[in-house]
């Protein structure tokens, strides 16, 4: 009995570290150019978003990144360079049916409990973990048309990047109201 619980043990460890090398969406280090990126040509290019905050958002859907990890398809992958450095990397999964997203970050960065007798399905919220000189924060939350869920890994060198540049859309997003 113990010695199959223990095989069982094994097998579920191992499939669980295959799902997660699955998926390297990390494609470039933090502080690196975009320059940097090398990209299949047979595969979608990113899409270019500069924008008037000093920021550009390099967009592509993940499954370019992580082909064999179908459970995260209709996720993209936005890559935010200020001053052509890369400060953000984020996975962003509107709408969806599933919680794909948080069972990945749960997976890869550990679990964290939902409230007692909510379906994960109705949860909305954040959770951070700090990961060596990453800080990691999941997101569930409504938006037009349904939900989000976005998970956000930020480098702890370059968290004055990263409030400086949400400052200046925090500003603009005051003038718009």
């Amino acid at each position: 009995m113990i010695r199959q619980f223990l095989t069982s043990l094994i097998i579920f460890i191992g499939l669980t570290t295959l799902v997660n090398a699955e998926c390297n969406f990390k494609i470039a280090n933090f502080g690196s150019t975009k320059d940097n990126l090398n990209f299949d040509e047979n595969l979608p290019q990113p899409f270019s978003m500069p924008d008037q905050f000093g920021g550009e958002n390099l967009i592509m859907p993940l499954e370019s990144i992580c082909k064999n990890d179908d459970k995260l398809y209709g996720t993209n992958l936005i890559l935010l360079y200020v001053d052509n450095k890369l400060i953000r990397i984020q996975l962003y999964r509107p709408i969806m049916q599933d919680r794909n997203l948080m069972d990945y970050a749960m997976n890869k960065y550990g679990i964290f409990n939902l409230p007692e007798g909510l379906p994960k399905d109705k949860w909305r919220g954040s959770y951070v973990w700090e990961k060596n000189n990453e800080i990691i924060e999941y997101i569930m939350t409504n938006i037009h048309d349904g939900h989000v869920e976005i998970l956000e890994i930020s480098n702890k060198l370059y968290q004055n990047e990263i409030s400086n540049y949400n400052e200046k859309v925090g500003e603009w997003l005051d003038t718009r109201k």
